[in-house]
């Protein structure tokens, strides 16, 4: 048996110190779970039974010292790696817990019980007191359509993923992935104003903008502010007012859900089998008439609905006055009504405004 030299042992005993280090790191509770770095501390030990053996029984030559360093650290480096792997996973799966969580609160198959508070602090969701919900919605995606964006999905999502967590490391802030956007709440003070909640949906508007350039978006926002127990009729009145906005008023930077007025009494029945039929019934037959022959009395008639005479309209279409009159005969003639009534101008216009929706 061969003795070692100082500077030769004071080598093996740093290489076990740098392994006990790792084993350290894989004893970590987060990781007990984990298969992959269940190995590694396998590996780490034999490693060191290995080197304890070798103290004891050889003496090594510089270049076998500088082939052990280069094991030692590519090991290190490789388990580094496998660690912040692991991290990444760990992390995803919170987010994706977090998400859930939240959308279930959002949609109401969740209500905020005992249970609710108690997955609350177990994913570290601090929600605030008193919040305004915002709703992020994702119109587009490098100028195409969202629904188009396959080839690029898993690029978009990415991008969404990164927004949302970033959102999260703001104090006051709660966000996560709803749909075709991004759920956020945002602390706000008891009698905040409609003034003050529009200003802070601009500002969160203008980050998401600066971050998400290759995204089209559509803000919308409740109401008003509120607590957990209002939480899921404000998260669809933000969604509601940012659907509904994009709708009808494109051009706005935000959308809030009182503007919407008695259109938003309208927007969640656009697309049931009733609304279906009432817009056949009372436009149907013209809807049919101009795709047959290239006309678009449709136009018209949404112009003669909005405006109090024919003469508003022939003004605002460019036209004389005569040829209105004879173009809204001619519609009254395809529909089979009269539009001089009160109670037919307004179902008419009621399903005018549930065909827009659908559109």
């Amino acid at each position: 048996m061969f003795e070692l030299g100082s500077d030769i042992r004071q080598l093996f005993q740093e290489e076990l110190e740098q392994l006990a280090q790792i084993k350290g790191i894989c004893n970590d509770q987060q990781y007990i779970d984990n298969e992959l770095l269940v190995q590694y501390k396998h590996m780490a030990a034999i490693f060191e039974r290995n080197l304890q053996s070798m103290m004891k029984m050889t003496k090594i030559s510089d270049s076998q010292q500088v082939y052990l360093q280069e094991i030692q650290h590519e090991l290190e480096r490789e388990i580094e790696e496998r660690i912040k792997a692991e991290e990444k996973v760990v992390h995803s799966y919170n987010r994706h817990r977090r998400n859930q969580f939240l959308l279930e609160l959002a949609e109401g198959s969740r209500i905020f019980d005992e249970t609710a508070w108690s997955v609350a602090r177990q994913l570290k969701l601090y929600l605030p007191a008193m919040f305004h919900v915002f709703y992020i919605q994702l119109t587009s995606w490098q100028g195409n359509p969202l629904s188009q964006t396959t080839v690029d999905a898993a690029e978009v999502q990415i991008i969404i993923d990164m927004m949302v967590d970033k959102l999260n490391a703001y104090q006051g802030v709660v966000a996560w992935e709803w749909g075709n956007g991004i759920g956020v709440l945002h602390t706000a003070l008891t009698g905040d104003s409609k003034e003050r909640q529009i200003h802070t949906g601009l500002e969160l508007k203008k980050q998401l903008e600066h971050n998400l350039s290759q995204f089209g978006l559509s803000v919308g926002t409740a109401g008003k502010q509120g607590k957990v127990e209002s939480f899921a009729l404000l998260c669809y009145q933000a969604r509601a007012a940012a659907n509904l906005g994009l709708r009808l008023w494109p051009e706005r930077e935000i959308h809030h859900y009182y503007d919407g007025q008695a259109y938003q009494l309208l927007y969640p029945l656009a697309d049931g089998q009733d609304a279906a039929e009432f817009i056949d019934r009372m436009v149907g037959k013209l809807i049919n008439y101009d795709r047959e022959n290239n006309t678009d009395l449709m136009m018209t008639l949404k112009k003669i609905i909005q405006s109090s005479n024919l003469k508003v309209v022939a003004q605002d279409m460019f036209l004389h006055h005569k040829t209105i009159v004879s173009r809204k005969q001619r519609i009254e003639s395809i529909l089979g009504a009269s539009i001089e009534t009160f109670e037919t101008r307004f179902n008419i216009a009621i399903a005018l405004h549930l065909l827009q929706f659908r559109c």
